[in-house]
């Protein structure tokens, strides 16, 4: 009896008897951090206040129901009216569960690292400065990615785009677009694809 308490007792050391994983908890206190601006009004203020320590019921956070892990981060317009900043990529290490991860209006210039979440399938980074897609890891997962309104006018940096080989859905609108990039062709699980309000001239080829 004693030694099937102590067992019950390790499990919740592991899993956290806050209800999330006490490591993903740290790590989303350290994503706080580097959110933080102190002109704007951060939405992530009341991470780790208050008498709320399961970090699963925290605003923007969505963990799997079973496992406590995290599932979803929606941090769109948590550094917003920021100057543009550099976010490390390594901060996301803790959450290899995250299947959705939201990054829109943050006055991000890029990331420092490679993103590397093995199980992500969407990926929001709208309303940016990049200049060039971001290294991901993600190839073997990401299914939607969301780059639009950033400043993608060259069609040579869409490289890294031929490593999304599960990718279906793409949104490239407001890059400021001149033609459609040849790394888009690369992409044969692509369904959808969002070009809107670039420069685009001419006969679009579809594919066959």
């Amino acid at each position: 009896m004693f030694l099937l308490l102590g067992m019950v007792m390790i499990e919740l050391q592991k899993y956290g008897s806050l209800g999330c994983l006490e490591g993903e908890r740290a790590g989303l206190m350290k994503l706080k951090d580097a959110f933080h601006n102190p002109a704007w009004s951060n939405v992530l203020f009341s991470w780790g206040g208050g008498e709320e320590k399961d970090c699963c019921k925290w605003k923007r956070v969505v963990c799997d129901i079973a496992t406590k892990r995290v599932s979803r981060l929606s941090l769109g317009q948590a550094r917003y009216f920021s100057n543009l900043w550099f976010l490390d990529a390594y901060l996301f290490l803790p959450f290899q569960e995250v299947q959705s991860l939201i990054l829109a209006d943050d006055a991000l210039a890029g990331f420092k690292g490679v993103l590397n979440l093995s199980k992500l399938e969407v990926l929001d980074l709208r309303s940016y400065t990049f200049t060039e897609i971001p290294s991901l890891d993600v190839r073997q997962s990401l299914r939607s990615l969301n780059l639009g309104n950033n400043d993608l006018s060259n069609s040579y940096r869409f490289k890294e785009l031929t490593y999304l080989t599960k990718l279906e859905m793409l949104h490239l609108g407001s890059n400021a677009l001149m033609e459609i990039p040849a790394s888009i062709w690369a992409l044969t699980s692509l369904k959808a694809l969002s070009l809107r309000n670039n420069g685009l001239n001419g006969v679009f080829p579809l594919r066959g």
